[in-house]
């Protein structure tokens, strides 16, 4: 599940982080003037198909290119332009988590694959975009990782629609996802952000994202929005706000009561049988044989109380019941990196939550507190096409917990991720 919602936010963030029409022009005038005409013509076209100010100048070069080598561009002829994207690597994974009677330390891997085509189509300043994704996931040494419970494989189909315009980004999709521990589920992600106001390279605005699959959870978040992006140098994103959550918790008082007045009737029964010398003396026979004969009375007695109690607790049947847990509380998602002239990109994010409870199955459960955040750093190469990444990501997760539910849930929890892998897109 985890995975699966890094891949959504990931989607998302390469559409916000996708190149400007502003950045490619850049990179057309920087061929042009190389004298790498072919690149230039190239990188043009690439820029007129992207929503911005300067599509009408940009088709009026291309036409003086095209008149001038006599040939029918591509932009020209089509507004339709197709590309192939993907991501491949590994993930390293440690896993700490503590609680008041016991800790967990756990390591893993994940090596993983995404496949995903674009169909892309332009009209004037709006960009549509068709997307098919395939994701999977091979876990390595998960038997290692009990708490948190990964499959050996997971797989991810999509699909998702974008519309890009000036100022305005919006992203819709769905998931069907499986995996070797978890049925058949669905999930649907959606972000809307539009620009507001523009001063320079600083844009400011405001985004809605929502998230929900069903078999876990639904997520959604408002926020107030600050970008800054420019073709080298500083750029860096702020997305401040409020976010709800909502899943299914289990009813552990209730579930703990049903058990325990299941079980006090059973160990009732039990101390019924065990007044029962002869059903004593009969179960140490049949498992002791002649031993019997040098057992005490009070030896045969508690061996057969141990067996009657054992038999009570197995045949206890209680099940957990379930009801919906919601949260509420601030957001804060941020970004910055910077660019350098070397096709190499330094990025740091920051992404926290603090949540309250305003629903939960007991008074107790609803006094509970939650803070997670993620932080992380990751370094890009972009020699051509494709673009490496190194980085080192935490998932911090720390519960404010009642005295009640001290020993229940983990207090805290860090999973820590060290990134490597290849993006490309042609």
């Amino acid at each position: 599940m985890y995975r699966l919602a890094v891949v959504a936010i990931l989607l998302l963030s390469s559409l916000l982080w996708a190149e400007t029409q502003e950045e490619v022009y850049y990179r057309a005038m920087k061929a042009e003037e190389s004298g790498d005409i072919s690149l230039a013509v190239k990188t043009f076209e690439e820029a007129v198909a992207l929503p911005g100010p300067y599509t009408e100048e940009l088709k009026e070069i291309l036409k003086n290119y095209y008149e001038a080598l006599g040939i029918k561009g591509e932009s020209e002829s089509s507004p339709w332009s197709f590309r192939f994207g993907g991501d491949a690597g590994f993930n390293g994974l440690k896993y700490n988590e503590s609680s008041l009677s016991a800790e967990a330390r756990e390591y893993g891997g994940d090596l993983f694959l995404s496949l995903t085509p674009f169909l892309d189509y332009s009209s004037g300043d709006w960009l549509h975009s068709f997307g098919l994704e395939a994701t999977g996931d091979w876990f390595l040494m998960n038997d290692n990782m009990p708490a948190l419970d990964t499959s050996d494989w997971t797989l991810s189909l999509g699909v998702d629609y974008s519309l890009i315009g000036t100022g305005l980004i919006l992203n819709v999709g769905a998931n069907v996802n499986l995996s070797e521990k978890e049925d058949l589920s669905l999930s649907l992600f959606g972000w809307f952000q539009k620009e507001f106001y523009r001063n320079g390279k600083n844009r400011f605005g405001a985004a809605l994202w929502a998230y929900y699959r069903n078999d876990g959870p639904l997520s959604s978040a408002l926020y107030a929005t600050w970008n800054r992006s420019a073709t080298h140098g500083w750029n860096g994103s702020v997305y401040l706000g409020a976010r709800f959550e909502a899943d299914s918790v289990m009813d552990y008082k209730r579930y703990v009561a049903d058990y325990n007045k299941q079980l006090d009737k059973l160990l009732d029964k039990a101390v019924e049988e065990a007044s029962n010398m002869m059903g004593a003396y009969d179960y140490c026979w049949q498992n002791f044989g002649s031993n019997c004969l040098g057992m005490s009375s009070d030896e045969i007695d508690s061996l057969y109380w141990e067996k009657l109690v054992d038999d009570a607790i197995n045949s206890v049947s209680a099940k957990p019941k379930y009801s919906y847990g919601m949260w509420l509380g601030p957001a804060l998602r941020s970004r910055v990196f910077y660019k350098f002239k070397t096709n190499i990109t330094l990025e740091a994010k920051v992404n926290l939550f603090y949540g309250f409870v305003l629903n939960g199955p007991d008074k107790d459960y609803e006094k509970i507190q939650k803070f997670t955040g993620t932080f992380g750093g990751m370094m890009y190469w972009k020699p051509s096409f494709c673009k490496l990444y190194l980085g080192l990501e935490q998932i911090y997760r720390y519960y404010n917990l009642p005295e009640y539910y001290k020993d229940v849930y983990p207090e805290s929890g860090v999973l820590t991720q060290l990134k490597a892998g290849v993006k490309w897109e042609i």
